[in-house]
This record gives C-alpha cells, structure tokens and sequence, in this order.
C-alpha cells in the first residue's frame, strides 16, 4: 500500500521537478509577481470550477481559519513569488538542489514543534543524499557555494515548504485535501493582490499563445492537480517521510535539463544523484522496514 502512494508522491514530484524549467521560461515574458498571480488565478478558477460543492459543505472553524492563513501565506504566497524570483537570477537545477533541503528542515521543525522522533536510519539516509547533492553542486559551481539573491529566494522557497507541509500535516487530519488546497491558493493568491502594484506592468517580451497557454496548463497541472494529490497522500506517510522525495527533484531537473535544453550532465553529477537515490532508499524504505518489523 505505501509504495503505491510513494509512487503517486514522486509523480507529484516529477510534475513539480519540471516546474521549474517552464518557471525558468516563463520568468523571460512575466515579471515573477505576475507569473505568480497569473498562476494562482488558474489554480483558484480550476479548483473552484472542479470542486463547487466539495468547497460549498466545508465547515471551518476560526482556530482551522488561522492554520490555512499562515499556511496560506507561508506555503502558497512566499512559496510560490519566492520560487519564480529565484529563477529570475538563479538555474533550474540549483534552484532544485536547494529545494532538495526541504527534508532535514522538515524533520527538525517536526522534531521541535510536534515531538516527532525518527530512526538513526532516517538521518544516515538523509545525510547520505545530502551528500550528494553538495557534490553535484560542487561540480556545478567549480567547487564552491555560491550564494546570491537568486539562492536566497530559493532557500526562502525551501523553508517555507518545509513549514507548509508540517502545517499541512495538522490540518489534514479535521479537512478534507480538496478544501485545504482551495483555501491556500486562494488566500495566498488574495495575499499577494496589494503587491501588483509595485510590480512592472509593462511584460518582459511580448507573451504569444503557446507561452499563455502553458502559464495555464501548468499551473492547473503542477499547482492544481499535483498539489490536490499530494495533499491527499503525503498524511499517509508522514510529512518528513514525504518531503524526502523531494530529493529526486535535482535529479530529474536534471534530466530533463539534459532533454529539452540540451545540458551536458557531468559524472560527478550522475555519482551524485546515485548517491541522493541511496539514501532515499535508507530514508524511506529501510528505516520503516525496521520500525515495523514484519511477524511470522
């Protein structure tokens, strides 16, 4: 059964893994504020056409209201803006590798927040795929961390995912995923309206149909229906254990860097997402084989 939904979890996470290549390119045509926005509304009209009556029976209490707020704000506004402003500055694949520190983060804020106690194994895996994506950014930046703006921005994406999914965490267990994914988008999406102001309204370049109509499509797939089926599994694995796959994002970034924009991917580069898979594997798979050992 958990495999299943590890299997539906890391297609979630290729869905997102791809976002930030077309993030990458919509940046070229949009300020990220309006990218932002522009997507947000997508998801919103998406959500709110696909889902009416699941939205009209939610009942939300004031202290639940509060939760999808700051869950709202930190998840979905910061998240999103903090995203495509890294890619302003910054490449999809170090953008990735810095996301990928979303698992320890969430481990510690589960850690100090809600008790939550994890194997030896967890950390050792952790450890292990961490290692290999300092390698692969070794390679990438000649063998030094090189952080700018567009770093800081990721790294402010990184920690307020890592905050969003202990967040979503508690309130998944009182609503329903659907309600949950609503609310944040369109909280976080009103959140950010008073800020249109001070951004650019003049485009970038002059933005032709295919590139509208990708801003659409992927915002309905990789923020609407990714996150929708995210929400409805990751309770089931935990949210640390959850956010660990999102090591695999760097590697098929990646990938699909080396597909669609022709990169050259390094040895040292392939060393380092053997590396990332491997403890994953130790994370995820061995340590709750050993947490809950099978009787005859």
């Amino acid at each position: 059964m958990k495999l299943k939904v590890y299997a539906i979890l890391i297609f979630c996470v290729t869905l997102w893994a791809s976002n930030f290549i077309i993030g990458a390119v919509l940046v070229n045509y949009w300020s990220a504020l309006h990218v932002t926005v522009y997507r947000l509304l997508c998801i919103c009209i998406f959500l709110g056409i696909f889902g009416f009556s699941t939205i009209r029976k939610a009942r939300i209490r004031p202290k639940q209201w509060l939760l999808l707020s700051i869950a709202a704000i930190l998840g979905v506004s910061v998240n999103h803006f903090s995203f495509f402003k890294s890619l302003e500055t910054t490449s999809p694949i170090t953008a990735a590798y810095i996301l990928a520190l979303t698992p320890i983060v969430t481990g510690m804020i589960n850690r100090l927040v809600r008790g939550e106690k994890k194997s030896w194994l967890f950390w050792f895996g952790s450890i292990i795929s961490f290692t290999g994506v300092g390698l692969i950014i070794s390679a990438k930046q000649g063998a030094t961390a090189q952080f700018g703006i567009g770093e800081v921005f990721s790294f402010c994406t990184m920690l307020s995912f890592a905050i969003f999914l202990v967040l979503l965490d508690i309130l998944r267990k009182e609503l329903d995923s659907f309600s949950v994914t609503f609310f944040t988008s369109l909280i976080g999406c009103l959140a950010l309206l008073p800020f249109l102001s001070f951004a650019p309204i003049v485009p970038k370049q002059n933005a032709a149909l295919p590139m509208i109509l990708l801003l659409i499509i992927s915002a309905i797939l990789v923020h609407g229906v990714s996150n929708l089926v995210w929400n409805a599994n990751q309770h089931k694995v935990g949210s640390t254990n959850a956010a660990i796959l999102l090591n695999l994002e760097p590697i098929i970034t990646m990938i699909l860097s080396a597909i669609i924009l022709h990169a050259i991917i390094q040895s040292s580069q392939i060393i380092g997402g053997l590396l990332v898979l491997t403890g994953i594997l130790i994370s995820v798979v061995l340590s709750e084989k050993i947490k809950k050992p099978s009787y005859p």
